[in-house]
């Protein structure tokens, strides 16, 4: 609704002439339109207020909540306090828009409270949401389904606390460390949940994990797992509709058109799909016109199967959506926000795997406040600065630079007052089209404070009896031809990039990652053979991260027999057989696996020991990886060793995932010290 129009005063009007209630600022607005006929009191912010409570139930909170300190400051001056105030308590909530809270606040025991607008950005406790901790769930019926399959089978005590979380915030993120057994959690909450269509989309490797998590609790014919038609030909179409092999009569078009219609899973509880496939079942709007929505709803049976009901989609390993422009992320966000399921549950035991903004694009799925305005979000908590959207709008904005700094008689920007450059960004922002970008992070601790209601995050380290995991970094020298070999890769790029622009500024520190990290990956596989070779003798299973095929293909060849791979070449049938060898062949020794491929949705606890070949320089991918052994049902003290060459671009990689996870772990916090 748009509060500035005359339907929406007129409808504010009406509603103040009625109202017989106690709201205070109901009766001081009824006084002054209505009575005194003051209707220049309906600004747009009144007239959503009045429109968006006129139903609304005062409600007692007596909470106290911490604000931001722009806040503190601006109410030091308004109630002339000899102090900033960092907290209020919250009396009671009278009303609220899509901006701000209208309370009653105490800054001070002593003093009577106030009525105030808390802006909703300043607010850094959400006090309106309801305790979790006694939702009440019958939780041994769960016990007796499993323990009649597996007697030693039952929900442990903080896998009932995440079901309760989950069912109580509807929109939220369950951010347990990896191997806490998150999958349980969630089944068990969709299950408890009542939910007539349960969405859980999830990486390939892990759809037959969750079929078999739910089929604890469910039959299995209440569970369908959707495939892939197009990479089918049309006897494998046939056989997996049912039809005996060239006897369907149909062309493959129209058994693809079979295998993606609704009707086959749509009456089913559960559905599980993988993110690679999700354009096969889903087409977002080309535009906005209700032709082309309706075409868009006709070719999108997962929109199909949540609208209309009561409905959870569950996104595991959330963590894959951290870039906005992937397609995935697109198809999702139009799916929440076309098919409005009641909730809306993230699993990730890394929600930020590398920076805050990462952290933002999945806040934005679960539709959280802190969300709402992208632009403020980086500013605030990203440190984010404004450049031209592109070349032409740079010129623009040089070109006003210019002649600015000319008709103010100086030569450069620095010469200019403080008011003059002021005066110069309003010339520009209203000239030239602007884009706003991160430029490193801010303001982690009130991130924290804003978002520790959606997330429950439980670390492995506080479970009573499980073994410790030591983090080794080991550190090398390059000897000298091999430093040699390292400079010379500079060199060729260095003059590479001069040839073709001779202006260009060449920065070491700017070059692609791949060219360095391919050359020292593979010089560090002799010395990840000997560390291997160490424990192997020792009886021990190791786990190899790599990043390149070049170094896992070359680590395969020297280990043969003794080892398997794990990457993103080899099919999901040859990806369970390898982790079942290397976990129950006793002639296995090695498993040598893809970070990103190897890092989520299986379990290596048959090894103790993780040797990084090589890093990502997203810090998520690396403890994803480590927590492969690192899990529940580990029984023995782990170890991680990260190798790195000292005095290379490696090292300095290694230093900025480092202070990466200082960040993280300063935004995402445990549950105990929120």
């Amino acid at each position: 609704m748009t509060y500035t129009s005359a339907k929406a005063q007129n409808e504010a009007i009406e509603i103040l002439r009625g109202y017989s209630g106690t709201n205070p600022y109901y009766l001081m607005l009824k006084r002054d339109v209505i009575l005194k006929g003051d209707v220049k009191k309906l600004n747009a912010f009144n007239v959503e207020y009045i429109i968006e409570n006129q139903n609304f139930v005062p409600k007692q909170i007596g909470k106290t909540i911490k604000i931001a300190d722009w806040y503190g400051l601006k109410k030091q001056q308004d109630w002339g306090t000899e102090f900033v105030p960092q907290k209020l308590r919250v009396v009671s909530l009278l009303g609220e828009t899509n901006t701000t809270y209208h309370c009653y606040v105490q800054y001070r025991q002593s003093v009577d409270p106030v009525m105030a607008f808390l802006p909703k950005k300043a607010v850094l406790t959400n006090f309106t949401l309801p305790d979790w901790h006694d939702y009440p769930v019958d939780f041994d019926r769960y016990d007796k389904l499993s323990m009649s399959k597996d007697p030693n089978r039952k929900l442990k005590s903080y896998q009932k606390e995440g079901v309760q979380f989950l069912l109580v915030r509807k929109k939220c993120i369950l951010a347990d460390q990896m191997g806490y057994g998150k999958t349980c959690e969630l089944a068990v909450a969709a299950i408890e949940g009542n939910f007539d269509a349960v969405l859980i989309i999830c990486p390939a490797s892990i759809k037959t994990n969750w079929k078999k998590e739910l089929m604890w609790y469910v039959p299995e014919r209440d569970i369908t797992i959707i495939e892939s038609y197009l990479d089918k030909n049309k006897g494998e179409l046939e056989k997996f509709l049912g039809y005996k092999e060239g006897k369907s009569g149909l062309s493959i078009a129209e058994l693809q058109n079979e295998a993606k219609e609704v009707g086959k899973w749509g009456e089913n509880r559960f559905v599980i799909v993988n993110y690679d496939i999700l354009d096969e079942f889903y087409q977002i709007p080309e535009t906005r016109s209700k032709e082309n929505i309706n075409i868009a709803y006709q070719n999108s049976p997962l929109l199909q199967y949540i609208s209309g009901k009561k409905s959870l989609i569950i996104i595991d390993e959330a963590h894959r959506l951290s870039n906005t422009t992937s397609g995935r992320y697109k198809i999702i966000r139009d799916l929440i926000k076309r098919g409005k399921p009641d909730s809306v549950y993230l699993a990730t035991g890394t929600p930020i795997t590398n920076n805050p903004q990462n952290y933002f694009n999945l806040l934005q799925l679960i539709g959280d406040p802190v969300a709402d305005d992208r632009e403020y979000y980086l500013k605030r908590y990203c440190n984010a600065i404004e450049i031209p959207r592109n070349a032409k709008e740079k010129a623009k904005r040089d070109a006003i630079s210019y002649k600015f700094i000319a008709n103010h008689g100086k030569k450069t920007w620095y010469e200019l007052t403080d008011s003059e450059k002021d005066e110069l960004r309003e010339i520009v922002k209203k000239s030239v089209r602007m884009m706003t970008i991160p430029n490193g992070e801010g303001n982690l601790d009130e991130l924290r404070d804003r978002t520790a209601h959606i997330y429950l995050r439980r670390v492995k380290e506080d479970l009573k009896g499980l073994p410790n995991k030591t983090v080794h970094e080991l550190f090398y020298d390059l000897n000298m031809e091999q430093t040699m070999e390292y400079n010379r890769l500079w060199e060729e790029y260095e003059a590479a990039q001069l040839e073709a622009d001779p202006t260009k500024e060449v920065n070491k520190d700017l070059l692609e990652g791949a060219i360095y990290r391919k050359y020292l990956s593979n010089q560090m596989v002799p010395n990840t053979i000997k560390l291997t070779d160490s424990f192997i003798d020792k009886g021990e299973k190791v786990v190899i991260a790599c990043c390149y095929d070049e170094e896992l293909y070359a680590l395969r060849d020297y280990y043969g027999d003794k080892c398997v791979i794990y990457n993103g070449k080899i099919s999901a049938k040859e990806k369970d057989a390898n982790v079942e060898r290397f976990t129950n062949d006793s002639n296995v020794k090695v498993l040598i696996g893809n970070i990103v491929s190897a890092g989520v949705g299986i379990n290596l606890v048959a090894a103790r020991i993780v040797i990084f070949n090589n890093i990502s320089y997203v810090p998520g991918d690396d403890i994803q990886f480590e927590d492969r052994v690192y899990r529940i049902t580990q029984t023995k003290d782990v170890d991680i060793y990260y190798q790195i060459f000292k005095d290379t671009q490696y090292e300095k990689m290694w230093d900025i995932v480092l202070r990466k996870s200082l960040v993280i772990n300063q935004i995402v916090k445990k549950e105990d010290e929120k």
